[in-house]
């Protein structure tokens, strides 16, 4: 980071974008391996629809289609459940030989690679790791593993793998992705004999890619790719951030915040899926569940691109970091039917509070567009906040300006209980235009008309 050249100031807008886009994962967990807090111990369970697959003591079904179960020579018998718990067991652990001996013995290579990759994972305090076996579906596999099931020995076979992990202190929620094994039976017992990324979006983790380092501080734990001279800053950044957040939104949120940092706009794209060109003006991204408790510590994950983040300025730093802290603390009233609006503009309307910055300076971009006469006739959409997007500036310009309007016109509070309001649990598509009615006294579509016109007063 010392590295960097200072930046330009005022920094050019770009410099100050905070762009950021939701994201939900899915659960579903069949074998679990729980390490607890206090003291490390472990529970197994099996459930699920394809507790079969994993030789639930209630079923006498074989293991799987393919193999069934293994015996050795003095009758002891070995399942892919066994095998999995094994090795899910080991990885909480942090027991690289327990690991290594779920590795096919006869796979020097394999063996090799998943040592390189068991130790990429040795500095991450994973409190819970839990497989879920998915549906026979040999058309899918890719092809590396159907050829390695067609080689590796009788009774082979690949399937595509779930995971489910928890980060110590920081989930109670799972973050979940998917993996491709193949499996392979050996003198009555069964091992690895494959392992992939799986395809599709969202799969690839950063121990997949390299080394894992972690920095702690008070509120942020950062796992990252480089080297602590460029994680401690962003830890910095984070303790700085999160005072700002209370100020606006209160302390009822867990004030922890984790943090994954790439090297490249390429590896963030494989860590989110997506082209890198996608995430080159990209600093950073926060992707987790949505509308979980206020007080609780889901699965959400901060995730930053270096190479922009350090072209920022120390403000533009500082913006973004508050501005994606603030989606963490506003997860639990930002819902599925939450317009992007205004999630984006609340959380901008906390990054840029203390900022300094004029308003015409943020929203440049539209000031211009108002001075050759391209006045917004909406709210921006949904799909206005793609990342693709040549005007996204502006819907990030538009729906800050918005936020904006509220709390000048009807206070801060009222901002926050309309943020609250329109995300309540339980609640729908139609609890956007009821909050509007009940908090401001206003309908949507007034709003709006009323928004356009405070656009026109400020920037012009």
């Amino acid at each position: 980071m010392s590295s960097t050249p200072p930046s330009p100031w005022p920094p050019p807008p770009e410099q100050l974008r905070p762009l950021r886009r939701r994201g939900s994962l899915a659960a579903g967990v069949v074998v679990s391996v729980v390490a607890a807090a206090v003291a490390i111990g472990l529970a197994v369970t099996d459930r699920g629809p394809f507790a079969d697959a994993f030789g639930d003591e209630r079923h006498a079904s074989p293991v799987v289609e393919q193999g069934g179960v293994a015996r050795a020579g003095d009758g002891s018998e070995d399942t892919v459940a066994e095998l999995l718990q094994r090795r899910a067991k080991a990885l909480i652990a942090k027991n690289r030989s327990d690991f290594l001996a779920t590795v096919d013995p006869q796979d020097a290579e394999l063996r090799r690679a998943q040592a390189t990759w068991f130790d990429n994972l040795a500095e991450v305090p994973v409190t819970s790791w839990r497989y879920q076996l998915a549906p026979r579906e040999d058309a899918r596999l890719p092809a590396a593993a159907a050829a390695k099931a067609a080689t590796a020995g009788p009774d082979s076979f690949g399937r595509f793998v779930g995971i489910a992990l928890r980060i110590d202190g920081y989930d109670n929620a799972d973050a979940v992705h998917d993996e491709v094994m193949t499996f392979t039976p050996r003198e009555g017992r069964w091992y690895v004999s494959g392992r992939w990324v799986a395809p599709g979006r969202g799969n690839q983790q950063l121990w997949d890619v390299g080394r894992v380092n972690a920095f702690r501080s008070d509120h942020a734990l950062v796992l990252g790719l480089p080297d602590d001279d460029v994680l401690a800053p962003i830890a910095e950044e984070v303790d700085a951030a999160v005072p700002r957040v209370d100020e606006v939104w209160g302390k009822r949120w867990p004030r922890k915040v984790l943090v994954l940092v790439t090297r490249t706009e390429q590896e963030m794209a494989d860590l989110l899926g997506g082209k890198a060109s996608n995430y080159t003006q990209l600093a950073a991204i926060t992707r987790g569940e949505l509308g979980v408790a206020e007080e609780t510590a889901a699965a959400e994950r901060v995730v930053i691109n270096p190479r922009a983040y350090a072209d920022l300025s120390e403000v533009g730093k500082r913006v973004i970091m508050i501005h994606e802290i603030t989606h963490v603390a506003v997860r639990s009233a930002t819902q599925e039917w939450t317009p992007m609006w205004l999630a984006e503009g609340f959380a901008d309307y906390i990054g840029y509070r203390t900022s300094g910055l004029s308003v015409q300076f943020i929203a440049q971009e539209l000031v211009d567009d108002l001075r050759n006469g391209l006045k917004p006739k909406a709210l921006p959409t949904d799909a206005d906040f793609d990342t693709t997007n040549p005007k996204l500036p502006q819907a990030y310009e538009m729906a800050w300006l918005a936020c904006r309007m509220i709390a000048e016109q009807h206070g801060q509070d009222s901002l926050l209980e309309l943020v609250r309001t329109a995300g309540a649990p339980g609640g729908s598509a139609a609890s956007v235009e009821e909050a509007f009615s009940s908090v401001l006294g206003t309908t949507l579509a007034q709003f709006t008309a009323d928004w356009r016109e405070y656009l026109e007063e400020t920037l012009t």
